[in-house]
């Protein structure tokens, strides 16, 4: 069954996010940041070790460091006597050489002594004043982190497009680097348009609500690695909406219009975006979220999410989200899923993929979904629901009992 938005066929959910992701540029311009800020941030340039890590060869556990030549034939009925003649600490550098016949103290850290080839742990020793009787044998290089080890000098650590997790972090500490420069957070531009809306925080009047959707997005916004840019409330006035758009172009990477775009008398938005650019689709074969629309204009994405509250997040969620990851450069998102089975029959109009929110709850080792969706304009029918189902177009019910898979906010 085909469904229609003002006379045109709507398009389907799975070619309209084929024509967003096809138009979306990743943000090329980038930035210097301290190493605090950069995780979860993209890596602008590749990064080549400027030194050894770890620069000198070091003891991997207290002990003392010895010659292995002069212990090969260590054994408890047979110790090996060494002679003490100094002590390192983690930090410290050593004073003087192992020779034949000696060893010097070291802790977990510290600089391995010139002539030195080998740890020999605590446990493995008895000492008596400055004589150190050694009750094991260790082959070269026994305990002792050699230079170079983990890194080498001109080595290829981290490539350009990496995402810099906090183990990635601490490499570039480790290279001694403070900054870094990473790929700059797209800066989303979001208008929320409305005469029935108003800003938290004022004082409404008669016949409005407060706005929503800007702050649900703008959360979404931050948590998928953009810069979210909250514009004042727009009146539904095409000058104003005209002007806004021009000027708001010029200093983000994409713009998001929180507004109603069915087809109707005062709908400016669908009407502007095809006078001065290039509509990618204008209708959407889901349940819901049926109003978004999307277009290119000045070679940036503008793209309309519908008022209502749950279809807002919905849209956002599963549209608009690929989409500004692909913008940001981070990997592609893969949410959380379980599989649940449900409590109810579930109804679905045909030739629309539905996205419908349900609750989990725990029976016994499994979960159970029922549905938490009331209607569109509701929030509550996201804030009480743990994740969605997805619903395809050609099915129109799915019977209780049946097994989905649940995909978790």
């Amino acid at each position: 069954m085909r469904h229609y938005l003002g006379g045109k066929p709507l398009t389907k959910f799975e070619e309209a996010l084929e024509r967003l992701l096809n138009a979306t540029k990743p943000v090329a311009h980038a930035e210097v940041v301290t190493l605090t800020e950069a995780v979860n941030r993209v890596l602008a340039e590749t990064v080549n070790a400027p030194f050894d890590v770890p620069p000198f060869s070091r003891a991997a556990m207290d002990g003392y460091a010895v010659r292995a030549i002069d212990i090969a034939k260590a054994c408890p009925e047979n110790p090996v006597s060494l002679k003490l003649i100094g002590s390192v600490l983690a930090g410290e550098m050593p004073r003087c050489p192992v020779v034949e016949g000696s060893c010097v103290q070291v802790a977990t850290g510290a600089p391995v002594p010139e002539g030195a080839d080998c740890v020999v742990p605590f446990e493995d020793t008895e000492r008596d004043n400055t004589t150190v009787k050694v009750l094991k044998a260790f082959p070269v290089h026994s305990n002792i982190t050699e230079k170079g080890a983990d890194v080498r000098q001109g080595e290829t650590v981290l490539t350009e497009g990496t995402l810099l997790t906090p183990a990635k972090v601490g490499v570039l500490a480790s290279l001694g680097l403070d900054r870094v420069k990473v790929y700059a957070k797209p800066k989303i531009a979001i208008l929320p348009t409305g005469n029935e809306i108003a800003k938290p925080g004022t004082q409404l009047r008669d016949g409005q609500i407060y706005d929503i959707n800007t702050y649900t997005v703008a959360t979404l916004l931050k948590q998928h690695g953009c810069e979210p840019i909250a514009m004042d409330i727009l009146p539904e006035d095409p000058k104003v909406l005209n002007s806004a758009l021009h000027e708001v172009l010029e200093t983000v990477d994409c713009v998001v219009f929180l507004a109603g775009s069915s087809i109707g008398e005062r709908d400016l938005l669908p009407k502007l975006v095809s006078e001065k650019g290039t509509l990618l689709f204008h209708g959407l074969a889901t349940r819901p979220g049926r109003p978004t629309l999307a277009a290119i204009m000045d070679d940036k994405l503008v793209i309309n999410l519908p008022g209502f509250p749950a279809s807002c997040l919905t849209m956002a969620y599963t549209l608009l989200v690929p989409v500004i990851r692909k913008m940001a450069r981070l990997p592609e998102w893969q949410p959380k899923t379980v599989v649940a089975t449900l409590t109810h029959e579930v109804h679905s109009p045909e030739g629309l993929r539905q996205f419908l929110t349900v609750r989990l709850k725990r029976r016994g080792d499994e979960f159970i979904a029922e549905s938490a969706y009331k209607e569109s304009g509701t929030i509550t029918s996201l804030s009480e629901a743990d994740g969605f189902i997805v619903i395809p177009e050609e099915v129109t019910s799915l019977e209780a009992g049946t097994m989905v898979t649940v995909t978790l906010f």
